[in-house]
């Protein structure tokens, strides 16, 4: 969260809210994948059980891509339609959160949204 901060949290909040992740999920993945200490608030058996059950959620949610693919509810083009998607992001990620006003942002938000109901095919 350096450039964009802005358009970090954006994203960050919008794809939380369409995930099946809670905010505080997401806070444990990340200062998982940052080796950062966890939350001081929060007990050590709570940690690893909110961890569990991150660790959880994220097989079944690959499992799940599997399956779909399988069942051909999303096409074969899907995985490669959301690699693309996430590199947009990134290079919107990597400007200053000056260099992109809230409505192209919102645009943004909308193809995201537009894309993803494509791709499921039922």
């Amino acid at each position: 969260m350096e450039n964009g901060d802005l358009n970090y949290t954006v994203f960050l909040d919008h794809f939380i809210v369409n995930s099946i992740f809670t905010k505080k999920q997401i806070s444990i993945i990340y200062k998982k994948m940052l080796k950062a200490k966890p939350n001081e608030n929060m007990t050590s058996g709570a940690y690893y059980r909110q961890l569990g059950q991150c660790r959880t959620k994220i097989r079944k949610a690959v499992y799940t891509l599997l399956l779909l693919r399988l069942l051909t509810v999303i096409d074969i083009e899907t995985l490669s339609i959301l690699d693309q998607l996430n590199n947009q992001i990134n290079v919107i990620l990597n400007k200053e959160s000056d260099e992109i006003d809230a409505v192209s942002l919102d645009n943004v938000m909308l193809l995201i949204d537009n894309v993803i109901k494509k791709l499921v095919l039922i």
